[in-house]
This record gives structure tokens, sequence and C-alpha cells, in this order.
């Protein structure tokens, strides 16, 4: 009898095995309903089956570790009749979702990445979304890997539609993968702070007949509609990727302040921008490859301010098209496509290449310093409707040479087939210009102006068959320029010193052309942005001069940066979501030279700890300036006392002191410090860091000014 006993239970477990092996949802976890008590999902449970939407309740927190597979269940997309199966408030929505009021952490690994997907693995089935709702905390993503979701109606007005759909006041998205969804990450109505940084976007499959690509962004849609204040969205470091099927771009509208920099953008994939922010957006550093439907960057808002700067278009249609905007487009290169500004645009447009594409600003724009070179189609090099100065520029080998009556001056055009595309309009004025071409009416010679053949043309610059278009000694550009000392934008092309005394005859006179010969260097500022808690480099921070919107540069993706200035002394204000904003003062350039700033910068919310922020301890110090003691105050519980102190750090980021915390108070806890260091020496004048620890993890810092 044991015998046959054993003989069996041997052929149940094998039974057993076979059909584990043949079943891989036996050892799954179907999930749904309201999770009410702080959770965590495992891969030790994979996969998670959602067959009904998962709700994260109000003050609870949903933990994903790296590893988890979580799979919705989904629904057909093939027809616009199978909407229905995405309508949540009819009560029967198929598509499932992962609804929060709480919080939501899934950071998982580059090794061992959160997946998010569907049930079925069929062609045009799509899950819901990741509903971050109003009342959500701040929520983290980070190596994930989302594929597949569509959108869900909630109710009338409400459709979220992306894989993160964001209508809390911040999220944080890192390192994930954005594979055939409708749209990545969607941001509506309350958000306020968004980073979106080192992911990747792109489609495969079309996501269903019924919808074009246009229709499908598969990328980031910005659109915060009911907020009391701009929000700020950093999108940074990540690539989109368009194919056949779909966009892969960046859509950021309404009352945004955007900083977009350091993203790869192939195809379709571009930035329509249509803030309506006060506050103006900064696009920044990105590289577009063939960005054909509207361009690389398209669109326009009135009252919004574009600073476009140092980013890379080649090929496709319009590199930039832009309109109903302030901008300021500057130190781009363009190769194969076009700069359109509209004719409702203003501002500035200087230290520009565009070689075989068109440059066109009829709008109240002021080009100079630009070069123009090989545009077969449209114009040369500038367009305006009023007769605004378009200076030290240069229109070589283009179809059309210029547009409109503008003022051109200490400007550079020969070998272009056609004067206008449209035949000459107004009475333009050419003042100090090297050209190839009589200045007949309605053409008028203002003066100076210089004549070469294209054998003397050969001789200005550097090598002009390969576009380098430095003056050479003995150029005829060489102080031949109109000459506005003290008019002009201080610097050439390069940055170096605009008016400068080239043939050495003793008289500094501006150069034809975007070059100033032999001219030198500015100096500038040379460091790096840090947290000075941890010591770590801080990326992607806007570092404004004189807090003037248009003279900026960003830390790079490491934290350091380098920027060139005349010399001088200036403020550099500094700036980053989940950071405090830092000034920087009286920072003194000298030419030729770069001075070192090493730039603090505070967290607001401990990113890795999202749950503690220096408003839960209501962390302050007083008086705030200090001499030569302050008092630090803050709330915490008598549990937590036992294991808290203070640290205090130099800009550095070096401790200075330690001070332990006593004589607990009832609420309300306070600790004196004297001003000295751990050798009971006096520190010196200056700004300081105090930093609440509780056990190690739980932190807060702010900053506090010494002055003796």
């Amino acid at each position: 009898m044991e015998l046959i006993i054993k003989k069996y239970d041997f052929l149940f477990f094998a039974f057993c095995f076979l059909l584990f092996s043949f079943s891989p949802f036996l050892l799954s976890i179907e999930v749904g309903g309201h999770i009410t008590e702080n959770t965590t999902w495992s891969p030790d449970n994979n996969p998670y089956l959602v067959v009904d939407d998962v709700y994260v309740d109000d003050d609870i927190t949903l933990t994903i570790l790296p590893g988890t597979v979580v799979k919705f269940n989904a629904a057909r997309l093939a027809s616009y009749q199978d909407m229905d199966n995405f309508v949540y408030y009819n009560g029967a929505n198929i598509a499932k979702m992962l609804q929060i009021d709480g919080k939501l952490i899934a950071d998982g690994t580059e090794e061992e990445p959160i997946t998010f997907t569907r049930i079925q693995d069929s062609l045009y089935y799509h899950w819901g979304i990741i509903y971050l709702r109003e009342e959500a905390d701040l929520c983290s993503f980070k190596y994930c890997h989302f594929e597949y979701s569509a959108y869900l109606l909630i109710v009338l007005g409400i459709i979220p539609n992306a894989a993160i759909s964001i209508y809390n006041e911040e999220a944080i998205i890192e390192h994930c993968d954005f594979v055939d969804n409708f749209t990545g990450v969607n941001a509506q109505f309350f958000t306020e702070r968004i980073i979106i940084k080192d992911n990747n976007f792109y489609n495969i499959d079309n996501i269903s007949p019924s919808y074009p690509g246009y229709h499908v962004k598969g990328g980031v849609s910005i659109s915060p509609s009911v907020t009391t204040e701009s929000c700020m969205v950093l999108i940074a470091g990540n690539s989109f990727m368009e194919t056949d099927v779909s966009w892969g771009h960046v859509d950021i509208r309404s009352n945004t302040h955007a900083y977009i920099l350091d993203n790869f953008f192939l195809g379709e994939s571009g930035i329509h921008a249509d803030m309506e922010s006060d506050f103006g957006s900064y696009i920044y550093n990105n590289e577009f490859i063939n960005c054909d439907y509207s361009g690389g960057i398209f669109g326009g808002e009135e009252d919004n301010s574009l600073y476009i700067k140092k980013n890379n278009f080649i090929g496709g249609s319009d590199g930039i098209n832009i309109d109903y905007a302030y901008v300021e487009i500057s130190d781009n290169y363009f190769e194969g496509c076009d700069l359109d500004t509209g004719f409702n645009s203003f501002g500035l447009i200087f230290n520009n290449i565009i070689n075989s594409g068109s440059a066109y600003g009829p709008g109240v724009v002021h080009f100079f310093n630009n070069i123009s070179y090989n545009n077969e189609n449209g114009i040369g090099i500038c367009a305006t409707s009023q007769r605004l100065s378009c200076t030290n520029n240069i229109s070589i080998n283009n179809h059309y040479a210029f547009e409109a009556s503008a003022s051109f001056d200490n400007c550079i055009f020969f070998d272009n087939e056609e004067l206008e595309q449209f035949g000459v309009t107004g009475n333009p004025i050419f003042r100090n210009c090297i050209i190839d071409f009589e200045l007949e009416y309605p053409l008028i010679d203002g003066g100076g102006n210089i004549w070469v053949d294209s054998l003397q043309a050969q001789t200005l610059f550097e090598d002009i068959q390969n576009g380098d278009f430095h003056l050479i000694e003995g150029s005829l550009a060489i102080d031949a320029g109109f000459d506005t000392l003290g008019y002009y934008y201080p610097f050439d092309m390069d940055y170096n010193h605009r008016v400068w005394d080239g043939d050495n005859n003793g008289s500094a006179i501006i150069d034809i052309g975007p070059y100033e010969y032999n001219s030198p260097s500015f100096g500038g500022i040379v460091g790096y942005t840090y947290n000075p808690t941890t010591g770590e480099r801080v990326d992607y921070v806007l570092l404004k001069i004189d807090n003037q919107p248009g003279e900026f540069t960003f830390s790079d993706s490491i934290g350091n940066f380098q920027y060139k200035l005349p010399a001088g002394i200036y403020d550099v204000y500094a700036e980053r979501g989940f950071y405090e904003d830092i000034i920087q003062y009286e920072i003194e350039v000298f030419d030729g030279l770069f001075t070192q700033v090493l730039i603090p910068m505070i967290e607001t919310v401990e990113v890795e700890n999202i749950q503690y922020s220096i408003y839960n301890f209501q962390l302050r110090n007083y008086p705030n300036p200090f001499n030569p003691e302050t008092t630090f105050s803050f709330n915490i519980s008598r549990k937590d006392a036992k294991d808290a102190e203070i640290n205090i750090y130099n800009i550095k980021g070096q401790k200075v002191q330690e001070l332990k915390i006593e004589n607990l108070k009832l609420n309300i806890n306070e600790v004196v410090w004297d001003g000295t260091d751990e050798n009971n020496k006096p520190v010196s004048s200056g700004i300081y860091f105090y930093q609440l620890k509780i056990s190690g993890k739980k932190k807060a810092t702010k900053k506090c000014l010494l002055l003796k």
C-alpha cells in the first residue's frame, strides 16, 4: 500500500510539473480592486495580471520592485467601433488601468527593468493607462518598459491617453522605454513639475488602422489646462524616433515652462511648441534628423518666448517653423532644411549656419552674424516686413540672395543666382557690404561697399569650398565695416571681441561678415552644479546671466558647464525642477580667462526618498542672515528625535559641524549654532547648508547666510 501511494505521489507530481510547465498563468497573481494598505509587488510573483481596474487609495503607497512584470487586460482597437472597450464610465471597460490616488514607486534597474504590457499578445490589442489622479503624491518611474497602452475615457472631457497619464502636480520618469503606445507621457490639469529624462520613445506597429500616424503621438504631450502657476517640465537626454506609422514627438502647449535639451529626434518626431507661459521656454543642444511633417521645431503662440540655441537640424523640411512668438535663435546648424520665423514673430536670429536650406524671417526679426550658403530653394539670408538692420551676415551660392527692403550693413553677397525670389521690393540699402552685383534702382548704395569678382572672392576666407568663412590675412573684409562702435553686439560668431584692429593700423573698426579677424577670445565662467549634501553632480541646470533669459546655458548630463562672457561682474541664476533657485553674486570675469564657479543645488524634495520634504519637518532658521549665532527649529516626533541630528555644510559640500538634538520640547524643537566648526573655531562669512537627518534616511536641507 505504501508503495502504491508513492507511485501515485510520483505520478501526481509529474502531472503537476507538466501542468505548470505548459500553463504560464497558473503561477501568476490576478489583481484588481482597491489597495488599502502599503503594498509591494515583487518579481517572485510574476506576472501580475490586472484583470480588473486597480486603485491605489489615498495615503497608500504601491511599490513595484525591479524585475516585476505587470500585464493588463487588453481590448481590440482596430476600428472606431472598438472604442467602447476603452470607456470607463459605462462600467464595462475591457481595457484595464492602474489608478493612483496615493503614490506609486516603480523604480527598476538597468539589469532588471519593470515591465507594463498586455495580457493578450495580439496585434491591435491595447490596455488602458496608468492614471495619476489629481490627489496623487509624487510618483516615480525608473527603468520601466511600457508597451501597448492606449487611452481610457474616464468621463466626458477627461480622456487620459498615455502609458503614464499625469493629472496630479508632479512626476519623475527616467530611463524608461515606451514602445507602441498611443502616447508615452501625457500631463494635464494640475501639473506643476515633471522630469522626463533619459527615456526612449518609439513605435514599431501601427497602434490601430483607425488612427493614422498624425493622431498617434507616441512621445510626450504636456498641456496643463488647470494650473495657477506655469508647469515646469524638464525633457532631457531622451530619444524620439518616428516610424511610418506615427509621430514620436514632443507636444508642449498651454501654460508650460519647458526645458528641452540634449534629446535626439528622428523622422517626423519633433517639437510642437504652442506654449503660452510668461516664463519662456528653452530648446537647447538637441539633434533633429530628417524631421519632415512641420519641421524640427514648429508652432508658436502669442505672449510666449522661445530661446532656441545650439541645436543641429539635418534634412527634412523646416528645421524651425515658428510664428506668433518672441524668438531668440542662435548658434544652430541647419543642413538641408529651413529656418522660418513667420510674419508675426519678432526677436533675434544670430550666429546660425544654414547650409543647403533657407533662412526666412519676415517678421520684426534682427539678423546678425549668420551664414547662409548652398541654398537652392528659397531666399538666402534675410527677409523683413520693416526696414530693420541686417548686419554682418554671409549669403553665398544661394538661389536667392536676400528678400525685402532691409538695411544691409557689413554683409557679404556673391555667387547667388538671383537677388530676390519675387523681384526686388522696396528700396533695400547696402552699406559697407562686399557684393558682386550692381547697386541700381531700386537698390540703394549707402556707401562703403566693395565689389568683387569670383577670383577676388576666393581670397576673403580660409576655405570657401568647405564652408570655412573665417577671414584670412589681407582679406578685403578686415576693418572695412560700417563703423558703429558700441552699437553692435560685442561678439562675433566665435564669441571673440566684435570690434578689433585687425590690420594693426591703430584704428579698431568692425570687419565685414560674421567673424572678426585675429580678435582675442572672451573669458567666461566654468564649473559644475552639484548637491552639497551628497557631493553628487546635478544635471541639466539652467544658468542665466544676470537673470537675462537670452543669456543662458545649461549644465550638461554630468553637471559641467562653460559660458563665454565679456569682462565684467555678473550674477548667475540657477534653476531646476525639484531644486531651490540659487544665485551666485558678483562673479568677476576677465578677458581670455575662465572663472571657476561651483553652484550648489538644494533639493526641495528628496527624490530618492520622496515621501519626505522640507515641509514635513517645518525646518527653518532664525535670524537669517545671522551673526554670530542662529537657531534651527523643526517639528519631529519624540521617537524620531532619538536618532536625529543636524549637520552643517559649507558651499563646497564639506561638513563643518554636527549638532546633536537634545532637550526635546513639545512639538517644536530647537538647536542653536554659534557659527563655529568642529574645532570650535569661528567660520567665515558665506552661505551654509543645514541638514536635518533622522536615522540616516529621512532628510531635509535648507540654507542660511552668515554675515560678519
